[in-house]
């Protein structure tokens, strides 16, 4: 049997390093963010959830598993979430 036939194409989730690999950036974003003088006024009171749910959102985007949509929330939740009121 030819190896190239059953291997499958892995996801960008895959690709990335898999979920720590996503934990890992959005820590490393949000400590940079918090670390800015212009962002962190905007981000510093954001829950300490928020870096977590982040990364599981972007995770399931790339192909991830499917923690932020079927336990944290929904794509409109989010979007409810972000949206200035008027």
């Amino acid at each position: 049997m030819d190896d190239n036939k059953t291997r499958s194409v892995p996801s960008l989730f895959e690709w990335a390093g898999g979920m720590p690999m996503f934990e890992q950036l959005f820590n490393l974003f949000y400590d940079k963010v918090l670390a800015d003088d212009i962002l962190e006024p905007v981000f510093k009171h954001m829950s300490p959830q928020h870096r977590l749910h982040v990364a599981h959102f972007v995770a399931e985007v790339f192909g991830g598993p499917k923690l932020y949509s079927e336990s944290e929330g929904s794509h409109f939740q989010m979007i409810q979430k972000h949206r200035l009121s008027t």
